[in-house]
């Protein structure tokens, strides 16, 4: 059911929306000013969003590519940033609950290298070469000036059928009611995603604005082809002969110009076969090996970009390196990783690749700890779908000189996991009290019943009869 009037969006949704516009900026100037105030900056937020007396603030910064391209961005005030990420959190669900599966940039789960196939531009990619080979031909196109061109008009198109889609999936009739609901909430993204006008490049809420717009386009393109992926402003669809492919480009180019008024761009339109010259999707080049069938060993190939796999291999920022590194394990590079780590010192490389793990220290067996004093400095509780079942805590346990025994005032740093429940019950319990617990100084680990700590429990010391 949609929401009634006057709770449209809620002081939970802020508090998310706050979250997410915090992440990485609470120690800011603007992160600190707003947490010291933060009731009253929530209640305002809330107060002009439900409004939409909303008024943004932006910077103008500029920033070149590796590749030369220059880009005007539109950064907003963390009051602005909050506002956004509210709209986001309000709008997102109805849009990831009707939306094809065609869109992989800028979602949940969505991107080049997504751990899910369904969310991933590369793993469906291979998927098409590697296993689709009633497939031979794909089509790409590009948009030129995508955000340019994405205006308030086809903004609340785009939103109207989000609107339908969502009320036709949920059974909820028009109601005045509802449709006020509905104006609102196009009014409120409208308002706080466009500057005079234009779609900004370098604020959270484009690239949904811009995933709004495309709906119906993505639509038709998982309507009309067996295989279609877009990732922002790019699109590839595949099909069997090179006639068709031919089609889905005019189509597709004729689709953009006049419902959009958006122009393909010239030189990256175009159709190729799918074999082993390989096709550019999102920075790396998949391959198709001829003679093959879905259950053979050995079906293709999968490369970085060359430019890319030029920059990875004479990269020296330590920072850089990590994120090469990353690109490189999704595709076929081993050969090329082994030979930089040959060329260089493992030393240097692995502190290149280094990871600073949470709570990394020297494991301890609980059999070897129980018994001995420490003092517990961090913890961490995972959950399945049945409950907690998996605990990991960074202790300390004061140093003794081996020969004298007697403390060094050194504190080693030790760590301790398992599904010790005993354990796990008492933290949540003190959790839920709370009471500023950590550290938790001079705690004792005894075998009762399983690994506790002392004192931890009420336990029986005389069995009552009546």
């Amino acid at each position: 059911m949609m929401p009634k009037q006057g709770s449209y969006c809620t002081m939970k949704d802020v508090e998310a929306g706050e979250l997410a516009a915090l992440k990485g900026r609470a120690n800011s100037k603007a992160g600190k000013n707003w947490l010291s105030d933060k009731e009253d900056n929530r209640r305002r937020i809330l107060a002009e969003a439900l409004s939409l007396s909303i008024s943004t603030e932006y910077r103008q910064l500029v920033k070149t590519n590796v590749n030369g391209k220059v880009r005007q961005i539109d950064a907003p005030s963390l009051d602005t940033l909050v506002i956004q990420h509210l709209w986001m959190e309000v709008v997102m669900p109805y849009y990831m609950s009707v939306e094809p599966g065609v869109a992989r940039n800028c979602l949940p789960g969505r991107g080049v290298t997504a751990e899910d196939r369904k969310g991933s531009v590369l793993k469906e990619a291979k998927r098409l070469f590697y296993d689709r080979r009633d497939l031979n031909f794909l089509t790409c196109a590009d948009q030129r000036q995508c955000y340019q061109r994405i205006t308030p008009r086809t903004y609340r198109k785009g939103m109207k059928v989000l609107r339908d889609m969502v009320l036709a999936k949920s059974g909820e009739e028009r109601t005045p009611d509802t449709m006020a609901y509905w104006k609102w909430l196009i009014d409120f993204g409208e308002a706080v995603s466009f500057v005079d006008g234009r779609l900004p490049i370098g604020t959270p809420t484009s690239p949904l604005v811009h995933h709004i717009a495309m709906l119906p386009f993505d639509l038709w393109l998982k309507e009309q082809f067996p295989w279609a992926v877009r990732y922002a402003d790019n699109a590839w669809v595949a099909v069997e002969t090179r006639e068709e492919a031919n089609q889905a480009l005019w189509r597709i180019r004729q689709y953009w110009w006049y419902v959009y008024g958006l122009r393909a761009k010239r030189h990256t339109a175009g159709v190729m076969a799918i074999g082993e010259e390989g096709a550019d999707l999102c920075g790396y080049v998949v391959r198709r090996f001829p003679h093959k069938t879905a259950t053979s060993h050995d079906k293709g190939l999968t490369l970085m970009r060359p430019a890319t796999l030029h920059r990875a291999v004479r990269c020296r920022d330590d920072k850089s390196w990590a994120s090469y590194f990353g690109l490189m394990k999704a595709a076929d590079c081993y050969g090329i990783m082994q030979k930089t780590e040959q060329r260089m010192k493992l030393t240097e490389l692995t502190k290149r690749v280094r990871i600073d793990r949470s709570m990394d220290a020297k494991h301890i067996e609980m059999k070897d700890l129980e018994g001995k004093v420490h003092n517990v400095y961090k913890y961490e509780i995972r959950r399945s779908k049945d409950g907690d079942n998996w605990m990991k805590a960074l202790i300390g346990i004061p140093e003794l000189d081996q020969e004298s025994g007697k403390p060094t005032g050194r504190i080693r740093a030790y760590e301790y996991h398992g599904n010790y429940q005993g354990i796990i019950r008492w933290l949540r319990e003190l959790e839920q009290s709370g009471i500023d617990f950590l550290p938790i100084e001079e705690g004792r680990i005894v075998n009762e019943c399983g690994f506790i700590y002392e004192g931890s429990t009420n336990q029986m010391e005389f069995i009552e009869e009546e």
